[in-house]
């Protein structure tokens, strides 16, 4: 896990210097260029907000996948075309389910949910190419962190008879895990108002993560008279996953300069 990681890091780091080097050997033309009015230039920040996800309807193929994913952007300029960015994304997922049966004479209640969050940071730079009018194209490298939480499940069934209820209570956790990924891709915004765009990316996605480990289960059981029992189960399941992707959707976004 560390060196692949550290392969990441790597990565990144050789992009990015890229950037800045590029920045540099074009820094005499890059004054002479003209850029719109409604444009940002050095020393602007602004923050730039995915619609992709946020409203399913809004993006330009499938949805989103778990790890790598961010909501807000902060995007400062260094130079009128070298930008540098943060981003943040968090995804809590929180599912519940009640069904009821007959079993013979006895009528069988279940309640189930489920509970699981993820978090990711990134930081990344962008290098901005000559732009046309109120068109802004770029390319950019980007480092994701994204980190999965436990995912904790409860289940609560109850059998009612004449006589009266017997119940179950089961409670399931899983660990979580963590997952790091370099994006390397090109966007573009279109200014459709003084700092403010529209704008699109594209990417291809180094991705490594590690999920999972220890599960624990834990049932108690509850009998019509009132004694209980126990059972308890540990177990343990990891899945360690390195691919190379086309991030699969034209993320959708949009962006306002200070």
């Amino acid at each position: 896990m560390k060196s692949r990681i550290i392969t990441l890091l790597s990565l990144f780091i050789f992009f990015s210097t890229q950037a800045i080097a590029q920045e540099e050997s074009n820094e005499q033309s890059s004054e002479n260029s003209q850029r719109h009015e409604d444009m940002p230039v050095q020393g602007d920040v602004g923050t730039t907000l995915l619609l992709s996800g946020l409203i399913d309807n809004i993006q330009l193929s499938s949805p989103d996948v778990e790890l790598g994913q961010n909501i807000l952007f902060v995007r400062y300029y260094l130079e009128d075309d070298l930008v540098v960015r943060l981003g943040f994304g968090v995804d809590l997922n929180s599912y519940g389910r009640e069904t009821a049966d007959s079993v013979g004479l006895s009528l069988l209640r279940t309640d189930s949910s489920t509970s699981r969050f993820t978090l990711n940071i990134s930081t990344g730079i962008e290098k901005h190419l000559s732009s046309s009018n109120r068109m802004d194209p770029y390319i950019f490298s980007q480092l994701n962190f994204t980190f999965v939480g436990k995912e904790n499940t409860d289940i609560v069934q109850s059998q009612t008879f004449s006589a009266g209820t017997a119940r179950s209570n089961r409670t399931i956790k899983k660990d979580g895990g963590i997952g790091i990924g370099l994006v390397l891709g090109g966007g573009m915004n279109y200014f459709i108002a003084p700092r403010f765009s529209l704008g699109t990316e594209l990417g291809l996605v180094l991705q490594y993560s590690s999920i999972g480990g220890t599960i624990s289960d834990n049932t108690i059981f509850t009998s019509i008279g009132g004694g209980t029992t126990s059972d308890f189960n540990r177990s343990e399941d990891q899945v360690q996953t390195t691919e190379i992707d086309v991030q699969t959707n034209a993320l959708i976004n949009i962006s306002y300069f200070f």
